[in-house]
């Protein structure tokens, strides 16, 4: 069963879209909802190895970078999650912004990534920075972000799978 698109404001963005802090207990949904993101918007720019090295990345780590030090920030939606983004807020690194796949278009993203962006600035990041995947440049372009210096290659689980990214930041005015 498809679910039906959001309501939206005149800007795109889900008018009842509410961010806060994930909870311990959703972090098996917050993975599968990773992985349907993964999946759908991944698959014209990797291979299924290298999608599921995406996810084993994030199985191995986020029950506890649920519980700190990332901030892990979700979107709800009529109270479902829609999206997921993490937060260091000790160096405004950007380790993860996902949308579920039924919900990929529609101002999700683009409203989380203002969330991160407005939690960044108020802990006195200068600037927001992450691991790009492919397929995501052209929306971190339009946000604002530009290539910089670092690996060209996520720090795999396994060594024998390479994920290329593009390393981006953005500056950020002070909170």
């Amino acid at each position: 069963m498809r679910t039906p698109p959001p309501s939206a404001t005149t800007t795109g963005t889900p008018s009842s879209l509410r961010m806060r802090r994930a909870r311990f207990e959703e972090v098996a949904d917050i993975l599968r909802l990773i992985r349907r993101a993964v999946e759908h918007a991944c698959r014209d720019h990797y291979g299924r190895a290298q999608r599921r090295e995406v996810l084993w990345s994030y199985v191995s780590t986020l029950y506890v970078d649920v519980l700190g030090p990332s901030e892990t920030i979700v979107a709800e939606l009529d109270q479902r999650l829609v999206g997921v983004a993490q937060l260091d807020p000790s160096n405004g690194r950007l380790r993860a912004l996902f949308v579920d796949a039924a919900f990929q278009g529609r101002g999700a993203g683009r409203a989380l990534l203002a969330e991160v962006e407005q939690r960044a600035s108020a802990r006195g990041c200068a600037r927001l920075h992450g691991a790009m995947s492919l397929n995501a440049v052209p929306f971190y372009t339009r946000a604002g972000f530009r290539p910089c210096a670092g690996p060209d290659r996520l720090a795999a689980v396994r060594a024998d799978v390479a994920v290329p990214v593009v390393r981006m930041e953005k500056p950020l005015g002070r909170g």
